[in-house]
């Protein structure tokens, strides 16, 4: 096998993993199956499904954030009012818990803002596996060669001149 057959088998082999890889993804079942038909409009429905799920998360972690910020500050201030030890330890763990509490939202926050880069990543894969498809395709395409032209032209027994009749040509 010489070198250009090398390549073209190996760039057959590697569009054949490409198409069985996004096959296998397409055959995955998801919510609203019949609607997404092609491999690429379900990393699309994938993506997009993500970027929602990052974007309500990080939503309602900050509401929560908020919100525990506000009881925070209004434990604290009463605090200062209460005279009842009973109440002040209550307030001193209230205080305690929502600074535990804020710390987990923030970690809420970051792991949902790694899903929103998750989500970029995977548009901008499946660009790179578009364009990918479409080289590859169009390398193996250009490199076979239409059996037809290789033929040369092709003309009936009856309309063939022979030998003889093209020698009287030049007589």
């Amino acid at each position: 096998m010489n070198n250009v057959e090398t390549l073209r088998h190996d760039l057959v082999d590697i569009v054949g993993e490409l198409r069985a890889a996004l096959r296998e993804i397409g055959n995955e079942p998801l919510p609203q199956a019949s609607i997404i038909n092609n491999t690429r409009d379900r990393l699309r429905y994938i993506a997009t499904l993500t970027e929602q799920s990052a974007s309500q998360t990080l939503h309602a972690a900050e509401t929560i954030s908020d919100s525990l910020r506000a009881q925070q500050n209004k434990a604290r201030g009463l605090l200062s009012k209460v005279r009842s030890p009973e109440a002040v330890e209550f307030l001193q763990n209230l205080d305690a818990q929502h600074l535990l509490a804020l710390g987990q939202v923030s970690e809420i926050i970051q792991a949902q803002s790694f899903q929103d880069l998750v989500g970029q990543v995977v548009n901008k894969l499946m660009l790179t596996i578009e364009r990918m498809e479409a080289s590859l395709a169009h390398l193996l395409l250009d490199e076979e060669a239409d059996p037809g032209l290789l033929a040369g032209p092709q003309i009936h027994g009856e309309a063939r001149a022979s030998q003889a009749d093209i020698d009287n040509l030049f007589d």
